[in-house]
């Protein structure tokens, strides 16, 4: 049904296509003109800055950008040829098809003079800029992915980490959830802050079908990028080149996607559709019951160019995510082989959030040369999030009976907990941001320049009412003697507005010297807000050298300030009162590291490393519970995080690539002036290890294995006390093994009639079926057999194996 569906749909926006084509472009009955494009790299596939790309049957030229992108309109005629040229490499001759030309991008490798063109090593995954990293997305299909979004692929970097499958945040090198910066299309990207477990997260706002490409930096990145301490992620929308439709329908959801453009090329269309449903997943909890998730969004972008100087774009997406639980009952065992307990509890009551959130951009593009690039942004983003629930659960805390041989083996043998649990809340957050900056780039010959300046404006509504009262054997804890009184309650009605004022200057320059060829970058980023009235200043320096008699190497070094004006998150403690004093947290990152691109047989591989040390100051310290992380409201602490970062990828199999990642890491962390001394952070992973592996039947490639491996060493969890933050224990390590299998019917490149691709696969989650854990319910008991008052650590559990099955169409 939903494949006829998305036909049925394809037709439509066919149709749409033309009534859009008949009423911009009237009847055109040929081109005027067509667009050449594409990507000039050197011979380790890092792409070049300022080569000179010239028509030379008409003398019209253009530079390539930083990334190495050129483009270039020229009159229509048959063919061109196009000379491509770089102080220090060959130039290359390319003769253009204008028949093909508007559909196809060229890729032009330029050679080092002395080296020979033949020995040229392309590797996916690069890094081009230093700290900069692309992502190769055509892996997202094939991995096995049970979050559904394409943060699953980043999860697999080195650097990068988490430890929960149904959610799509992560932490990078020692830093939390909000200190990553996602850009789509120049548009800042914004997170839920309700949302506090993974089950209610639903989906991320990438989506995987629209995507052309990924940069991804772990730390050390430019000051183009703006105001966080651990990550950026840069993520581009594609221009639709021909029609195409794409779906895809599983287990866990639908999604479909299509795009087109008009005859004469200037209006175009990009559009997606996904709905999620996780209850296939959820029902693995060990909390029984009814699960609804319930979560859909719609994105399109749309462009129009006016003419060559001038084009517009739309970027539209709006979500509406529901997760409404009804819970019946649980049943936990844990503890250690000799003193084993289980939990049981039975619940009543039912929990129902809500978040939708909605995103609109317009951004005018002005290109008055082939050098100069300017734009104008305006953007809005609103989300509406209500959390309520009101659950209440009956508990028996057990000690099992572990004597071997005893007749009631593994049985409850002593009751030490009796009690009740009353969970209420009702919280209601109302966001708004809105945004107009401007931002341009001008082109030399082995230079770039960049800059910026934009005007944010933040609203926040904020309702907190929530409470837990906890009830063992008669007593309410905490327990008052006469009066009752709740465990918990947090009750605060906050709202604030944030004006901020942006802006960043950057200047980068390529130089080729006897031995060894630089690229220099360095820039200075300034922001100011008017809550707390502070002005700070983010100077940044990186630079990539590269051997001429060893151009397979590529090293670098960055150096640079990250401020971090605090959000309505970081204001806000826990217990709801808000601090509009605070200052903005810093942490200044060194970074070095560097890439290796060799062969084994015939195979290609590359190796890449990186070090790192961020010295963090003014910090908020936080803990974290599922998703949710709880801050302190006060710039009391200081520390560091080191470590360093090993990737190995390449064809360890002919034809498929794989790669295997390690990261090693350290951070402390000091209160001042608290007298407990140092501790971890809550995202202190000493040791992360990924594989991701792919495999074929020999002589018969459509068959296809794909494995990811991830280990995560145990991280820090807390004792549940809301004014210390160096008691911590750690949790088990995390490890996971999820794997894929696909048949390829119809491969790209050799379509059917109706289909250009067809795909169906299998995946296996938690293929061992290994217990994760992931937070912890404290359970507080007034009196335990030893007649003294008792906390116990019962461990929440994340998903166990499941199979899902999966079918991708593109048409």
């Amino acid at each position: 049904m939903h494949l006829s569906n998305t036909s049925v749909r394809g037709r439509c926006v066919f149709v749409f296509s033309m009534f859009l084509h008949c009423l911009f472009c009237g009847n055109i009955a040929a081109q005027s003109e067509i667009v050449v494009s594409g990507t000039v790299v050197d011979s380790v596939g890092a792409p070049i800055s300022g080569a000179t790309v010239v028509a030379e049957e008409i003398g019209k030229g253009t530079a390539s950008d930083l990334d190495g992108h050129y483009r270039l309109t020229l009159p229509y005629a048959e063919t061109y040829t196009l000379i491509v040229s770089h102080v220090g490499y060959e130039p290359q001759r390319r003769t253009v098809d204008t028949q093909t030309a508007d559909k196809n991008e060229y890729r032009i490798v330029l050679g080092i003079r002395s080296q020979s063109i033949s020995e040229v090593t392309v590797i996916s995954n690069r890094m081009p800029q230093g700290t900069r990293q692309r992502l190769e997305t055509r892996y997202f299909k094939q991995l096995p992915n049970p979050s559904g979004g394409i943060e699953t692929l980043l999860k697999t970097l080195p650097g990068v980490s988490s430890n929960n499958e149904l959610s799509s945040e992560y932490s990078v090198r020692g830093g939390n959830f909000d200190e990553n910066l996602v850009y789509v299309n120049d548009i800042q990207m914004h997170r839920p802050m309700l949302v506090r477990s993974g089950q209610q997260e639903g989906l991320s706002f990438i989506n995987p079908d629209l995507v052309e490409s990924v940069d991804f930096s772990a730390g050390g990145f430019d000051a183009r990028y703006g105001d966080k301490m651990s990550s950026v992620l840069d993520v581009r929308y594609r221009q639709p080149k021909e029609f195409a439709s794409n779906a895809s329908i599983g287990l866990l959801g639908v999604s479909v996607s299509t795009e087109g453009l008009t005859a004469d090329r200037r209006f175009s269309y990009l559009a997606g559709v996904r709905y999620k449903t996780s209850q296939y997943l959820l029902n693995t909890l060990e909390t029984e019951g009814e699960y609804r998730p319930d979560f859909f969004d719609i994105q399109s972008l749309l462009s129009y160019r006016i003419n060559e100087k001038w084009d517009v774009d739309l970027l539209f997406d709006m979500a509406q995510n529901r997760y409404r639980f009804i819970p019946e009952s649980r049943s936990t065992d844990f503890g250690t082989l000799y003193e084993a307990y289980r939990l049981t509890i039975y619940y009543d009551g039912q929990e129902f959030d809500r978040y939708a959130g909605g995103t609109g951009a317009l951004t005018l593009n002005f290109r008055p040369s082939d050098r100069l690039g300017l734009k104008l942004i305006g953007s809005a983003y609103r989300s509406r999030e209500r959390e309520t629930f009101d659950i209440e659960g009956a508990y028996l805390l057990g000690e099992l009976d572990v004597a071997q041989g005893a007749p009631f083996f593994g049985d409850s043998a002593v009751n030490i907990g009796v009690g009740s649990e009353l969970s209420h809340a009702r919280n209601y957050s109302e966001t708004k941001i809105e945004t107009l900056s401007h931002a341009g780039t001008f082109y030399g010959q082995n230079y770039s320049l960049r800059w910026s300046a934009a005007y944010y404006r933040e609203s926040t509504d904020d309702r907190m009412n929530e409470w837990i009262m906890l009830d063992s054997a008669g007593y309410s804890i905490p327990y008052g003697g006469e009066s009752i009184r709740l465990k918990d309650s947090k009750r605060a009605d906050n709202h604030l507005t944030v004006n901020r004022l942006t802006a960043y200057l950057q200047y980068a320059r390529k130089l080729t010297g006897d031995r060894l060829n630089w690229t220099v970058t360095a820039g200075l980023r300034v922001n100011y807000n008017d809550v707390n009235r502070e002005t700070v200043f983010g100077p940044r320096v990186s630079v990539v050298v590269q051997p001429r008699a060893v151009p397979q190497l590529t090293g670098h070094i960055a150096v640079g300030m990250y401020n971090q004006p605090p959000s309505y998150r970081e204001l806000r403690d826990a217990h709801g009162r808000m601090n509009t004093a605070m200052k903005a947290q810093r942490s200044v990152h060194y970074v070095a590291g560097g890439d290796y691109a060799f062969r084994i047989g015939e195979k290609p591989f590359k190796l890449s490393a990186e070090m790192y040390y961020k010295q963090l100051s003014r910090l908020v310290p936080y803990k974290v519970e599922n998703v949710r992380i709880y801050y302190a409201g006060e710039n009391s602490a200081s520390g560091y995080i080191a470590g360093c970062d090993i990737k190995l990828n390449g064809e360890f199999v002919k034809g498929a690539e794989s790669w295997i990642s390690l990261s090693l890491m350290h951070t402390h962390e000091d209160i001042e002036g608290d007298g407990y001394g140092g501790f971890p952070f809550p995202t202190d992973q000493i040791a992360n290890f990924n594989l991701f592996f792919q495999d074929y039947i020999p002589g018969a490639p459509t068959w296809r294995m794909y494995l990811n491996l991830v280990y995560g060493s145990p991280l820090p969890y807390n004792y549940p006390n809301p004014d210390r933050y160096d008691q911590s224990f750690r949790m088990p390590a995390y490890r996971r093994a999820d794997l894929g299998i696909s048949k390829e019917f119809f491969k790209e490149g050799k379509p059917h009639k109706f289909f250009k691709q067809i795909r169906a696969g299998v995946e296996i989650f938690n293929l061992f079926d290994t217990y994760n854990t992931i937070s912890y319910l404290w359970i507080e008991t007034v009196s335990g057999r030893d007649g003294r008052k008792r906390q116990y650590a019962v461990p929440n559990y994340l998903t166990t194996r499941r199979i899902n099955v999966k079918l991708d169409v593109a048409f």
